[in-house]
């Protein structure tokens, strides 16, 4: 996932450099283990968010293993991206958000996280939003959603896609913060979200539910569901 080019020593001096920029918007948890677990990125092409987020910030991801992009063309392939979309869960940094926006030629995307370190941006057509969105939020003016490994706002974003009619794309995590309800959490939590997302599709009348994956390039195991009209 890292540039072959990017040695230990540079990793670790621009994490570093980072978590000192940032000082203030991550917790002494987190940043002990983004340091302790800075080169998970030489190995594994799936790594935890919290890293994947700061790699791609710094600008020292392969693009051709880069999941986000993975993510986003087959948004592209199934959906016209040039409209409005809102994503739920972006994380610390809005990094699908981004990437997305810096795609359109019209259209806008708004990023729902109440943990966004920020809600500036220079870019024009992306709008953050440093709030916890609710299942009965009435999203107007929007024509999609999308979600990349929510985690517990998986059900949220199914919830929200149906009572809005929006066409809708959910990159689902491994489950691990369900685990006291799922057993084994992983495929349990994956077939009651599918389960959920079939019977939203059928009620909310979106078509057909799609179930994809991004096995090869990507290392990520985990199913990439959306609608078909």
């Amino acid at each position: 996932m890292i540039k072959e080019e990017i040695t230990t020593v540079q990793l670790f001096y621009l994490i570093n450099e980072f978590l000192r920029k940032h000082s203030k918007d991550y917790s002494d948890k987190e940043k002990e283990f983004i340091l302790k677990n800075c080169a998970w990125g030489r190995k594994k092409v799936l790594v935890p968010d919290i890293l994947r987020q700061i790699y791609d910030e710094l600008g020292i991801v392969e693009e051709s293993k880069n999941v986000y992009n993975g993510f986003i063309d087959l948004l592209a392939e199934n959906f016209d991206i040039n409209r409005n979309i809102v994503e739920i869960g972006g994380g610390k940094i809005p990094t699908l958000a981004k990437k997305i926006a810096l795609r359109q030629k019209s259209g806008t995307i708004t990023v729902y996280d109440d943990k966004l370190i920020t809600t500036k941006t220079l870019i024009q057509n992306l709008l953050l939003k440093k709030e916890h969105i609710k299942k009965d939020k009435i999203l107007k003016n929007a024509d999609m959603l999308v979600a990349f490994m929510p985690c517990d706002g998986t059900e949220t974003a199914i919830h929200l896609a149906k009572e809005n009619n929006l066409d809708f794309m959910i990159a689902f995590c491994e489950g691990s913060c369900h685990n006291e309800i799922f057993s084994p959490m992983e495929e349990n939590w994956e077939q009651s979200m599918i389960y959920e997302a079939r019977k939203a599709v059928r009620e909310g009348k979106l078509g057909n539910l799609e179930v994809e994956y991004m096995k090869k390039r990507y290392q990520n195991p985990y199913p990439v569901i959306y609608n078909k009209r």
